[in-house]
């Protein structure tokens, strides 16, 4: 009696359900007691089903592994077959070189990739660094704004303070 490997995925995602629901229900305590049913009970359910499907699946046939000699040749018994000479480090060393020469990746590409990514780390500590004297800067500009304001309050002050005795001064000449 073959099961077909959709029913046992089914069977094992049922199971499994089952014991977590299980296990939430007992988790919290949850019961329905006027059916009998508990989270004891949904617990045991689902572990024995899932005990019996994983007893099914132990006479299951095992799939049949992939032939990937019939992808690779080279890989077949560890030996390069008649027709291409080399080790199977040799010859997949030499389809990865072809590829990347068919992409036009080269020594210099990969050498100027590198020397981009070092330029980008400085450039980026270099940033860090400046990010610092301009978080400096700023908070100075701060600081010198809000004296200026202050300042600015005082002297208003002081103006209006030296327009009320100018005011008296030329008051008092046009009083002569």
């Amino acid at each position: 009696m073959a099961i077909s490997k959709k029913t046992m995925n089914m069977a094992y995602g049922l199971g499994a359900a089952v014991v977590i629901i299980g296990a939430l229900m007992k988790i919290i305590h949850f019961s329905i007691d006027s059916i009998g049913l508990t989270g004891n009970l949904m617990l045991t359910i689902g572990l024995v089903t899932e005990a019996i499907i994983f007893a099914l699946s132990a006479f299951d046939t095992p799939d049949e592994e992939t032939n990937w000699s019939l992808v690779y040749p080279e890989l077949e018994g560890g030996k390069p077959t008649s027709s291409e000479k080399g080790s199977p480090q040799g010859i997949l060393s030499k389809k990865l070189d072809s590829i990347l020469k068919e992409a036009k990746i080269d020594a210099s590409l990969v050498g100027s990739l590198s020397s981009s990514i070092k330029d980008m780390e400085a450039s980026a500590k270099s940033g860090a660094d400046s990010a610092d004297s301009l978080a400096k800067v700023n908070k100075d500009f701060a600081e010198n704004a809000e004296k200026l304001q202050k300042q600015m309050a005082s002297l208003a002050e002081n103006l209006e303070s030296l327009n009320s005795v100018y005011g008296g001064v030329l008051g008092a000449m046009n009083k002569k």
